[in-house]
């Protein structure tokens, strides 16, 4: 990423972007919507710059919110974008480590789940989006399973239910049993 601070970086990553998906980059783009502060904001100013009028609209809205939130809408936040930095590391496994290196996405999704405390600790009262978020990790842990050896996933799949301090990890059970009667 500290390639993006050189003029030959930046060049590459536009030559890189360039080469990705409309679909993929507009999803994207709107996950970047969805976050709460100032890149969210800019990102949503972008999406409506088509519209002279939103877009005064919303360059209005930014300027009159420049004030500091207060630490309940700090602390707010930051439990939210918990869950929304755990759906944006999904995003990344599932499309672009699982299409290429089912391996490495399960590692990465095994990373996710042991990260669990962290998560819990530090979501706030936004643990919904973070069970959301395990949920789904669970079910991109049984699509990207069923291309690896099936000795080696459940090993690691009992590994982290038996580790399970905050009850994230029960929705393995359904993989585990998948993978056991596979």
């Amino acid at each position: 990423m500290s390639r993006l601070q050189t003029h030959e970086g930046v060049a590459e990553a536009r030559v890189r972007l360039r080469q990705r998906n409309a679909d993929v980059l507009a999803d994207f783009i709107v996950s970047l919507a969805q976050q709460v502060g100032p890149v969210g904001d800019q990102v949503r100013t972008f999406i409506v710059g088509d519209d002279v009028a939103e877009t005064v609209d919303a360059v209005r809205e930014r300027i009159t919110c420049l004030e500091p939130p207060s630490d309940y809408e700090r602390r707010h936040g930051q439990g939210q974008q918990i869950g929304t930095t755990l759906e944006l590391i999904l995003d990344s496994i599932e499309h672009l480590l699982l299409p290429v290196d089912s391996t490495a996405a399960f590692d990465m999704l095994v990373a996710v789940f042991e990260a669990d405390a962290i998560a819990m600790e530090n979501c706030g009262d936004h643990d919904w989006e973070v069970s959301c978020a395990y949920e789904r990790a669970a079910r991109l842990m049984d699509t990207t399973a069923k291309s690896l050896p099936r000795g080696i996933v459940a090993g690691r799949l009992r590994e982290l239910i038996v580790n399970d301090g905050y009850g994230m990890r029960a929705v393995l059970e359904s993989v585990l049993t998948t993978e056991e009667n596979r």
